[in-house]
């Protein structure tokens, strides 16, 4: 039995198995959950001595990392990936943003692995500072595998490349790629209640996203702002700013819309500036203290943090 090149899991073939091969090939994706013991299992064979790498998708950080402090004792590279979609280029206000979660964070990034935007420092600081294996950790679609085929891509001769789509669970299983003198470990994405799973449809505009052009509604009396028909966001007597992908779908209407499938209601009383995080979508900014009512679709887990733009 061999490893999949592109996932990690047991194939017959000899470098991908058939569902990277329909990935790659077909953009035929394919769901597979994954057993949240083997994750912890992987992440526990990480020793003292070898370094590790958080990476955190800017566009959905996770609630906590509860997680990660529980399993990881080491020292953390945090490394905040699609920087390009931010609408606004403020690296240090995003970096001190988490000093909060009291992860042991010894440097952080900004990078973006569409626009090469800071991974030669990356690389070099691993190169000149870190151990010969470097493990990269992170919640599903942090992007953990696309900056590993970018460092393959740039400072490496070899074709191979580990298999990347928009869905949760991608990589399979723990895979080791050697760059130089340096051994990179992919491992599959952290699994938590905030991993939300949508239609094709939504993930394929996920994943064609650009740099986010945020929109500000002034709302008098009662309104109700929908996304997609997946959410609705009533809001009374409030300002908000959306952070989506531009090409979402989004109305502005006087009145209630009826939409199909199964929700969830969810009332926030907001007392001060704060975003409301729609887990795997995006979030919004609340300018004013107010009652913010969702109607949202039960795949998506939404919270309240701390103001991050």
């Amino acid at each position: 039995m061999n490893k999949c090149l592109g996932c990690g899991c047991d194939t017959k073939r000899e470098s991908l198995c058939d569902r990277c091969f329909r990935i790659k090939n077909y953009n035929d994706y394919e769901k597979i959950n994954i057993d949240e013991s083997k994750i912890n299992d992987i992440l526990s064979t990480i020793e003292i001595k070898d370094t590790v790498v958080l990476v955190v998708d800017l566009l959905n950080i996770p609630s906590s990392f509860d997680i990660i402090k529980k399993v990881i004792k080491n020292d953390i590279i945090l490394v905040l990936n699609k920087y390009d979609l931010m609408p606004t280029n403020n690296e240090k206000k995003y970096q001190d943003y988490f000093n909060k979660y009291n992860l042991n964070i010894v440097k952080t990034f900004c990078v973006s692995c569409k626009k090469n935007y800071n991974i030669d420092d990356f690389y070099s600081y691993l190169h000149d500072n870190c151990s010969n294996k470097i493990y990269f950790i992170g919640y599903t679609n942090s992007g953990k595998s696309s900056l590993i085929n970018k460092l393959i891509y740039n400072y490496s001769s070899s074709n191979t490349t580990i298999t990347t789509s928009p869905l949760v669970n991608t990589t399979l299983d723990a895979i080791e790629i050697k760059i130089n003198d340096i051994t990179f470990v992919d491992t599959p994405g952290i699994i938590s209640n905030q991993n939300s799973c949508f239609d094709d449809n939504i993930l394929k505009k996920i994943a064609k996203s650009n740099k986010i052009k945020p929109i500000t509604y002034q709302i008098k009396g009662r309104q109700y702002i929908i996304i997609e028909d997946i959410i609705e966001i009533e809001v009374n007597d409030n300002d908000i700013t959306l952070y989506l992908p531009n090409n979402f779908n989004i109305e502005r209407l006087y009145k209630k819309k009826n939409m199909a499938g199964d929700f969830k209601i969810i009332n926030y009383n907001i007392n001060s500036k704060s975003d409301i995080v729609l887990s795997g979508l995006g979030f919004f900014k609340v300018n004013k203290p107010g009652e913010i009512n969702l109607k949202i679709n039960n795949d998506i887990y939404c919270f309240v943090r701390d103001n991050l733009i």
